[in-house]
């Protein structure tokens, strides 16, 4: 399976006063209690897509907790996310790679993916889907197939803190609208 986060600010020292985690855990237990629902939902074979700022602690610290986590872990970097400590983490095969901006398919589907939500993305007047985080819920874009996978957004949205899946994303696009900006038109090739 695939799965899909983004802003899990481990070692973050005011995240869970800054958002919702208060509701379900103490900063003290922050850490272990994102190790917890990571690995109740990902098994080892899965690939997850963080779409960036996984640490702010510093790389001893954030090695310890990857190699904790289920899965293959491919990273979009975040404002957070330092190039040197991810470059360590891929040489040591934590992470399977990294990107700043990443183009996949989710079921045929054309899907962008960056920590940054985009106004217009890649054949958006298609239908593709853009993924990303950094707002913490906060950005609630009028039209397009966009998601913010945040796991603050995710609370918001889905009622749970839990990593997306696939077919998360698909029901939820469902709800969205295609965005055409400018000359480009649904109907276009």
């Amino acid at each position: 399976m695939n799965f899909y986060t983004s802003d899990l600010h481990f070692f973050h020292k005011n995240i869970c006063k800054m958002t919702d985690r208060h509701l379900v855990t103490c900063q003290e237990d922050h850490t272990e209690w994102l190790i917890n629902l990571w690995n109740k939902q990902v098994m080892e074979g899965d690939c997850v897509y963080v779409l960036g700022d996984v640490s702010f602690g510093n790389i001893d610290i954030t090695r310890d907790v990857l190699v904790k986590l289920n899965g293959n872990i491919i990273v979009i970097k975040g404002n957070h996310d330092k190039y040197k400590d991810i470059t360590q983490f891929k040489f040591e095969q934590l992470i399977f790679d990294f990107h700043d901006y990443l183009e996949i398919q989710i079921q045929g589907v054309k899907t962008c993916m960056s920590h940054y939500p985009m106004v217009s993305w890649n054949s958006s007047h298609r239908g593709s889907y853009m993924l990303h985080g950094h707002s913490h819920g906060y950005y609630t874009p009028g039209h397009g197939k966009i998601l913010d996978v945040g796991f603050d957004s995710v609370y918001n949205i889905f009622g749970e803190y839990k990593l997306l899946t696939e077919q998360d994303i698909i029901n939820y696009m469902k709800t969205r609208i295609v965005l055409s900006i400018g000359h480009h038109k649904e109907d276009n090739a």
